[in-house]
Order: structure tokens, then C-alpha cells, then sequence
């Protein structure tokens, strides 16, 4: 009675398997037919039961049901992708060949969509329809760690982005345990990963007190971006707001002490004293000169001195220097424009005050156009922290030459800042 019974069962699980692999076949002669819901009907029975569940035919037929639909005008629209792009990922899940060109093209495609639909809502400020469909399109990417699509380079591209999109959505929503993971892991991408990405991290584990995360953020943003400003001044405005400034200047003039042929120690220095002499509030609006104006100036110009000395190609050394005397002239400008009477001393004060400009401005000029020579036959290749120390070294050039009514060499620079901008 037991040996009966036992080939009864497997009499049942043999039935019941051949039917519902009938049900994949009836799915497909109802997709062919575009006889949808019966393809669903049969295709959904099929993944529900444990003799086909873990099929990756069953799934592949799925998806393609799915597809189809979503492709179909009376029917796109209703979400159908969603069940397709599901269907597709199990198939790779279960099993990695199995028809894969076929379920690569369908994931490729259905990433694509995801990718467009999120830059779509990404623009409209759709934060959590962005982030979700831009979460889609790199978790197909990522199947299989990333080596299922490798060699793929629109895939490549188009995966990046969607991780832009997918942090910064996450971010902007001020849902900062989705925004953190997915900034930690664009920092590194190669494609976008840059020095905006570290200071978005700097300011989510701010936002979270993490002060240990947001530091550790800031010096490994230090390491890979040694010349952007916006990274130094990050360090600077961390150590100011947790009132360490003075730990701060410790630890760069003991690095100075110990290495004093250090050329990034000697920068690191000067643009520190840079930043002090030219202070600012939280909202980037300049704050007045302090009462140690004069000698931290003093100190900025030494260290910069010391690390081109050091390192002369060094196109970071030359802007900072450059831009050190231009600020400087800068307030030597307001100062002139304070001087408002119209007496011989008015007169007098003026003019000496012009000539100190013009002497700033002399001193500014060969770090700037060091950049200008540097950087104009390959202004094309350059990466976006390179070309805005181009730009911006054009920028004051051509202010100096306006300054100094030489207006002809003031609109040749500006057009090339309109050139390196197409």
C-alpha cells in the first residue's frame, strides 16, 4: 500500500509538471495569437507553481509576454514594464547563458527606458520617480557584479548616469540613508565620478552629525583633487565651524616644519592663509578683511613662492599665486572706488592707489597666462576641474586688460572663454 501510494505521487508530480510546462507552451501560442491576457493567465500559473517556479523558460516567456504588452498601443502605459524588466532580471538569476543575447538585449533596453524615464522625472523634480527608475536601470547593471555587461560602453555611460541621477534624487528628497550608499559608490565611478560628488557625501554625513564620515569624506576628497578649490575650502570651513581652525594651521605648519621642500605641503600652507585673509560666511558672501590682513598675505604669497619653486609646472600652483594678487587688486579697486572727492589729495590718493593695483595686477599676469599657454592647445581634453581653472584664469585675464583699457586683448580672451565653452 506504501509503494502504491508513493508512485501515486510521483505519478501527480510528473502530471503536474508536464501541465505546466503545457502552460508555458499555450502562453506562447496565446503571444503569438496577441491574445494577452490569456498569455498572462497561462504564463502566471506557470511561475506559481514549484515544478516551474524556478524555470528560467517559464520567466524569458514572461518577460516577453510582458514586453509585448508594454509595446502594444492598447496597452503601454499600464506599467507592463515593470513585470518584463522583473521577469528578464530572473532569468539571469537563474541562470546566467540561458538564451543570453536574447535576455541582454531585453535588460539593455529596459535599463535604457528606466534611465530616460528617471532623467525625465529628475527634471521635473520628481525625486522618488527618479530615484526608483534610476535605481532600476543600475541594478541591471550591476547584475552579476557588474561583469555581465562589461565591454559595453553606452551601457557603461548610460549606468553612470543613472547613479548620478539616483544619489542626487535620494539627496534632494533629504533621504539621506538612500543618498549616502549611492554617493559612496559614484565617488569611484570613473565616468562620473568627480569633486562635486565628495562634497554632496560631505554635506549628507553633515546633515547627520556623522563628523568622523564627514572629515574622513573631506581627506579623501583631498587626496584625489589636491587643486580644487571648493575641496580645500570644504576642509578649511569644517575645521572653522567646529572651531578646530586653530588644529587646522598646526597641522599644516608642522607638515611645513618637518618637510620644507614639500611643494603640496607648501601650497596646502599658503591656500590657508589664503582663505583666512579672504574670509566668508556660510552662504559664500565675502566677509571683512581681518586685522592680520596684511600678514597672512605675506605668508599665502611665501608658501606659493616656495611650492612653484618646488614644482614650477604645476598649473594648481599658478592659479592660486594668480589669483592671491588679483583678489588683492580687487580690494585695491574698492578702495578706489571709495575715493569719491574730486580735491588734488583725492586726486593724489587715487592714483597712488591705481599704481598698487597695477603692480598686483603685473605680478598676477605670468601665473595667468602660465595657465593660458599650458592649457589652450588642448583645451578640448581637458577634464571640468581643469577647464575651470582655464576659464577662470581668462576671466581675470581679461578683466586686468580692461582694467587697463587695453579693450582690443580684453575681447580677444573673452572670445576664447566663449570657444572652450561649446
Amino acid at each position: 500500500m506504501k509503494k502504491l501510494l508513493l508512485a501515486l505521487v510521483a505519478l501527480f508530480a510528473v502530471m503536474t509538471g508536464y501541465a505546466q510546462k503545457k502552460n508555458i507552451q499555450s502562453a506562447s501560442n496565446s503571444l503569438k495569437n496577441k491574445e494577452y491576457q490569456e498569455a498572462v493567465d497561462f504564463i502566471e500559473q506557470a511561475i506559481k507553481d514549484p515544478t516551474t517556479k524556478d524555470d528560467p523558460k517559464a520567466w524569458l516567456m514572461r518577460a516577453q509576454i510582458y514586453s509585448a504588452m508594454e509595446q502594444d498601443p492598447g496597452y503601454t502605459g499600464k506599467g507592463y514594464d515593470k513585470q518584463a524588466i522583473e521577469s528578464y532580471m530572473k532569468v539571469a538569476q537563474l541562470k546566467s547563458n540561458y538564451e543570453m543575447e536574447q535576455v541582454n538585449q531585453g535588460l539593455v533596453f529596459s535599463a535604457f527606458k528606466s534611465y530616460n524615464t528617471a532623467v525625465n522625472a529628475y527634471n521635473q523634480k520628481q525625486w522618488e520617480d527618479a530615484f526608483n527608475n534610476a535605481r532600476l536601470a543600475t541594478e541591471i547593471y550591476s547584475l552579476e557584479g557588474g561583469k555581465r555587461f562589461a565591454g559595453n560602453k553606452n551601457f557603461d555611460t548610460v549606468a553612470a548616469g543613472a547613479m548620478v541621477i539616483e544619489a542626487y534624487s535620494a539627496f534632494y528628497n533629504e533621504k539621506l540613508e538612500q543618498a549616502i550608499p549611492a554617493l559612496e559608490k559614484l565617488k569611484n565611478n570613473p565616468i562620473e565620478g568627480n569633486a562635486n560628488i565628495y562634497l554632496i557625501l560631505t554635506d549628507a554625513y553633515r546633515k547627520l552629525g556623522n563628523q568622523e564620515k564627514e572629515l574622513a569624506t573631506i581627506e579623501e576628497a583631498k587626496k584625489r583633487f589636491p587643486n580644487n578649490p571648493s575641496v580645500r575650502n570644504e576642509e578649511l570651513n569644517y575645521y572653522i565651524r567646529t572651531k578646530q581652525q586653530d588644529k587646522l594651521m598646526q597641522k599644516l605648519e608642522a607638515a611645513v616644519a618637518a618637510e620644507p621642500d614639500n611643494a603640496i605641503y607648501q601650497y596646502n600652507l599658503a591656500n590657508a592663509y589664503t582663505n583666512m585673509a579672504f574670509p566668508k560666511d556660510a552662504a559664500g558672501k565675502s566677509m571683512p578683511a581681518p586685522a592680520n590682513y596684511n600678514d597672512l598675505i605675506a605668508k599665502a604669497e611665501a608658501g606659493f613662492s616656495k611650492a612653484i619653486a618646488a614644482d614650477p609646472d604645476n598649473i594648481g600652483y599658478h592659479y592660486d599665486m594668480g589669483v592671491l594678487y588679483f583678489n588683492q587688486a580687487a580690494k585695491v579697486t574698492e578702495q578706489m572706488n571709495a575715493v569719491t572727492g574730486s580735491s588734488a589729495e583725492d586726486d593724489k590718493k587715487w592714483k597712488e592707489l591705481e599704481a598698487k593695483r597695477n603692480t598686483l595686477f603685473d605680478k598676477a599676469m605670468p601665473h595667468l597666462e602660465k595657465i593660458y599657454v599650458t592649457y589652450e592647445p588642448k583645451v578640448n581634453e581637458l577634464d571640468a576641474d581643469n577647464k575651470f581653472i582655464y576659464q577662470s584664469a581668462l576671466a581675470a585675464m581679461s578683466e586686468i586688460y580692461a582694467r587697463q583699457n587695453k579693450l582690443d586683448k580684453a575681447a580677444e580672451i573673452k572670445k576664447k572663454i566663449e570657444a572652450s565653452k561649446q
